[in-house]
């Protein structure tokens, strides 16, 4: 269940706007936050936070790290945005199950990275066939070496379809 804490303030949204405009450019990062938004904490566990946007669940907040919902991302995505977006990561439709039971991004599974992605950066990862979202996740390992490596894992999961967190935002 999860608990409303308090109100984010201004700074911290401008922040929050600052860092998805970072990853994602300013004209999509607008239809995720703008400064006029009414954004709320909730808590979801000890470690893990979710911020509602209007009511919305659209962000996780963990270890300090802001990252947005793999529904906010769903609810964004076309192919053309896709392409654009940067820290991506394309799987083969094989590794797809694998992901969506929890399990980190496997070298062998890339078909496609961003080659600027960089170890310890935050990441989306996306199927190939339809460019859905998946899971975000932190890199491993480069951009570069995700696409020539064939051993290891590439990402660590921090939240993917189906998983608890879904679960709750996603509304049947």
């Amino acid at each position: 269940m999860l608990k409303i804490k308090h109100p984010l303030s201004k700074k911290e949204i401008k922040e929050i706007i600052r860092e998805m405009s970072a990853i994602f450019g300013e004209e999509v990062a607008k239809n995720l936050i703008s400064k006029k938004d009414n954004v709320q904490l909730a808590e979801f566990d000890k470690t893990t936070q979710i911020l509602f946007v209007n009511g919305k669940p659209m962000f996780i907040k963990r270890n300090g790290l802001v990252f947005p919902l793999v529904i906010a991302l769903y609810e964004l995505s076309n192919e053309e945005d896709l392409r654009k977006w940067k820290r991506r990561v394309v799987v083969d439709e094989g590794a797809v199950p694998f992901i969506l039971k929890g399990a980190d991004v496997m070298a062998p599974g890339i078909v496609d990275a961003d080659e600027e992605i960089k170890e310890g950066d935050f990441v989306f990862v996306v199927e190939e066939n339809y460019g859905r979202p998946l899971a975000i996740g932190i890199a491993l390992m480069g951009g570069k070496e995700m696409k020539e490596k064939n051993r290891g894992k590439a990402v660590k999961v921090i939240h993917h379809a189906k998983d608890k967190i879904w679960e709750l935002t996603v509304r049947p």
